[in-house]
């Protein structure tokens, strides 16, 4: 089985006939923290188990590769980018901060000008990019609602936050415009942010979100864990025939995945928020897991590798998803969210956005 290749060092990647070259490159950061230059033991993580113990020179074999997502800083050159394409795999890049820079994504992809023309069609029919969004919106907030009824049937006090966020909820299907949306989801989305302080078992410094930059863990974790689920979804799409350019929620432009952001709202409180309550609540990261500098909070790369492997763990449980006999995991349920979007463009049925039973 294909798996996801993390890469956490600095390294150069290239072609060996047909496998992946991987090389450690050690050198002084720009910046010259020595918290970026941790000579940690493995520096490269497929999947869920398996672990490449570090070292300067490593050879993967490509049909192992679902895609790669880089931590560090890569060097490659066009052939590899090449050899990446006529393999299909995908390579995201995530910058030292944990924030999400951007993907590659290989030209040999299931092209379909039938799903172009409709899912541009949509976007610009008003009327059924707004139920699209209205959906889409729905879904993330019963998600998010999920999380914090878990937490409040085991003693924390979220009640008044749950209500709060229901009243809003009630008012998205009544919304006229995707602007409209957008405002309603923020406001809820603050509030679900600011609950959070009354899950985490321990103390640990955060009362809201903020991005760009981050400054403190807790906003450091969720801009990397929606890193990865980022490349999660873009994967999915990718091996489906939709077109990650064009979304409904969020607004296409240059360079701009839209639709990537989209689905990954659905399913960011199910992976990024829980694993992050996860890892805080068990103790397997804490604030001595980060450093701020400058006024910037940086996870260090071993805690960086500790989500990763949350993540993959996560990413294999299977459980029971309505509707089917046998159980799925998440990259299937994310893969059947594009297959349902594709049926309802083609009118085969109605489009009902991923909903957590818990």
């Amino acid at each position: 089985m294909k798996q996801r290749l993390y890469i956490f060092s600095d390294s150069v990647l290239k072609r060996k006939a047909n496998t992946l070259f991987v090389e450690t490159v050690v050198n002084e950061n720009e910046d010259g923290d020595e918290e970026f230059l941790e000579n940690d033991k493995e520096d490269y993580l497929i999947g869920k188990e398996e672990i490449i113990p570090s070292g300067d020179k490593k050879y993967i074999p490509v049909e192992n590769i679902d895609s790669i997502t880089s931590i560090g800083s890569v060097r490659f050159n066009s052939r590899f980018l090449y050899f990446l394409s006529q393999n299909s795999i995908p390579l995201h890049v995530v910058n030292y901060r944990g924030d999400y820079s951007g993907s590659f994504i290989p030209s040999e992809r299931q092209f379909s000008g039938s799903v172009l023309l409709k899912q541009s069609a949509a976007y610009k029919n008003f009327e059924l990019r707004l139920a699209i969004a209205k959906e889409m919106i729905d879904a993330s907030v019963h998600n998010m609602i999920a999380n914090l009824k878990y937490h409040n049937n085991r003693g924390c006090e979220l009640s008044d936050v749950i209500e709060y966020m229901e009243e809003y909820r009630n008012d998205i299907r009544t919304c006229d415009t995707v602007d409209e949306l957008r405002g309603i989801e923020g406001i809820i989305r603050r509030a679900y942010y600011e609950s959070w302080r009354n899950i985490f078992n321990y103390p640990v410094n955060f009362y809201k979100r903020i991005k760009n930059p981050s400054p403190d863990i807790i906003n450091s974790l969720i801009s990397y864990g929606n890193a990865i689920v980022y490349g999660l979804c873009l994967n999915e799409i990718f091996q489906s025939r939709l077109y990650p350019e064009i979304g409904f929620v969020h607004e296409p432009g240059d360079g701009k995945l839209s639709l990537v952001y989209d689905i990954a709202d659905i399913f960011k409180p199910l992976l990024t928020d829980r694993i992050i309550f996860k890892v805080i609540n068990k103790n397997i990261l804490s604030e001595q897991d980060a450093f701020v500098r400058n006024g910037v909070c940086y996870i260090k790369k071993e805690a960086k590798k500790k989500y990763a492997q949350e993540f993959e763990t996560k990413m294999h449980t299977k459980f029971k998803m309505d509707g089917k006999n046998k159980k799925v995991t998440y990259k299937r349920v994310v893969r059947e969210e594009c297959y349902k979007l594709i049926s309802f463009l083609d009118e085969k049925a109605e489009y009902n956005a991923y909903k957590t039973r818990w």
